[in-house]
């Protein structure tokens, strides 16, 4: 074939590389094979990447890193600042300082970033300062009006006002700051609503659907060319719920005591649970229409769907709760909790769908090429059987026994976690490009 009957070649392969299939090497080794592009330097020893590029990413990681330091550091200090003199201050000042100090630090982060494109780093880092500046902002105001306003409110604002940005900026790291205070709302009002005691137990349930949805949204974004790098943050905030939610419910007493109040919750958190509900079936199915045509789906379809069938069973058992109850007297006082029966299983069941997430957190890791995808699932794991140890076998065994056992199946452990850790990262690249071809 001629040159220019491949240029389709050429935009499907920087395609697959926004989509994260291919890397940069990649692209240009495929391209070189049909004459579209130099033929690319070996790779490294790493991750199949050649060494410039690698040191190059290693240098931008770190300026981002200490950019981000330096620009917590400032916010900090200002915050300190202000609050030290805030009393002898006048309001129309007050305002002027917080709405000025925001603007600015936009500007000149908007400035470093895209205008001059002097500093980028620098400047992602000040407008991700400014970000939380609008939150302080916020706050800060409402106390100088005296708004008697429940703090999850100031915060759903904070929300608000800094959603838009993280894509006007192009950011991740202002949208995992949008992640952030949109779940701290939610638990701020569920423990307002419903008291801490009983709260915790509906704020996990609500961040198992919240994740669901957060990946699905991901999802969502491979589509987006511009956005497409937002897959991975989406992706790996909604990991990290799912497990974090699984790993509560594994720890048996959130159960036993208050998983059956949770149908007396209020309007608006009944609200939430049907919206995440609704966005967590869309992220499932949107899952299973590309589980024939691409096969590194379908560990992220079961992983989804086997959370969301875990999400419905609980459910389920809040409307049977008077049958699995028992009712104990202590004290002189009676009380209601979970049959121990019951509770047994659902200890069980809870601890092997963990397990079971976690091993698909690390699967999905390693056929989509996403290293936080294997951390994370080895993390949990990791945390799993922690649990397990001090749950189960430390209560079997005399204390000293107990700590060597525990010391040398943990040290065994990390020993073997980080080797696999290491293979699992070295075999993406390879397979990430048989199977990026293959299937494109």
């Amino acid at each position: 074939m001629e040159k220019d009957d491949n240029t389709w070649l050429s935009a499907e392969v920087d395609k697959w590389e926004k989509q994260g299939i291919i890397d940069e090497y990649q692209a240009r080794k495929i391209l070189s094979m049909y004459g579209l592009a130099e033929v690319p330097s070996e790779p490294g020893p790493d991750l199949g990447e050649p060494e410039a590029v690698i040191k190059e990413e290693g240098a931008s990681r770190i300026i981002t890193i200490v950019s981000m330091l330096g620009a917590i550091l400032v916010g900090i200090g200002v915050i300190l600042f202000v609050a030290s003199n805030w009393s002898r201050i006048p309001h129309f000042l007050k305002l002027v300082l917080l709405f000025g100090t925001t603007f600015v630090t936009y500007f000149i982060g908007w400035k470093f970033k895209f205008e001059t494109q002097s500093h980028p780093r620098v400047g992602e880092a000040l407008l991700f300062l400014a970000s939380v500046f609008v939150g302080a902002t916020i706050f800060l105001t409402a106390q100088i009006f005296n708004v008697n306003t429940g703090a999850h409110w100031l915060v759903l604002l904070w929300f608000v006002a800094i959603s838009p940005m993280g894509y006007a900026f192009n950011s991740k790291y202002i949208l995992g700051l949008d992640i952030f205070t949109f779940a701290l709302w939610m638990i701020l009002y569920v423990t307002g609503t419903r008291g801490l005691a009983l709260s915790n137990f509906e704020v996990f349930m609500l961040y198992l659907l919240f994740g669901i949805s957060l990946y699905g949204l991901g999802q969502l974004h491979i589509t987006l060319d511009k956005y497409s790098h937002f897959r991975i943050p989406y992706q790996t905030v909604g990991l990290f719920f799912i497990l974090a939610s699984y790993f509560f419910f594994s720890l048996e007493s959130p159960y036993e005591r208050y998983f059956m109040e949770i149908t007396t919750t209020s309007v608006t958190i009944k609200l939430l649970f049907i919206v995440f509900a609704v966005t967590s079936l869309v992220s499932i199915i949107g899952s299973a229409t590309k589980y024939e045509k691409y096969r590194t789906v379908r560990h992220e379809f079961f992983a989804l769907l086997l959370a969301f069938v875990g999400w419905i069973g609980i459910w389920l058992l809040t409307f049977f709760s008077e049958s699995l109850t028992v009712t104990r007297i202590q004290y002189g006082y009676s009380y209601t909790t979970l049959d121990p029966g019951v509770a047994t299983i659902l200890f069980v069941v809870f601890n092997l769908m963990l397990f079971v997430l976690s091993i698909g957190s690390i699967l999905i890791g390693y056929y989509k090429a996403v290293v936080p995808f294997v951390n994370l699932g080895m993390f949990f794991f990791v945390v799993g059987v922690l649990h397990l140890y001090f749950t189960t076998l430390y209560e079997l065994l005399p204390k000293s026994l107990a700590f060597i056992a525990g010391g040398v199946i943990l040290i065994g452990c990390g020993l073997y976690l980080e080797k696999k850790r290491r293979e699992l990262i070295k075999g993406m690249e390879a397979y990430q490009h048989k199977e990026g071809y293959r299937h494109g």
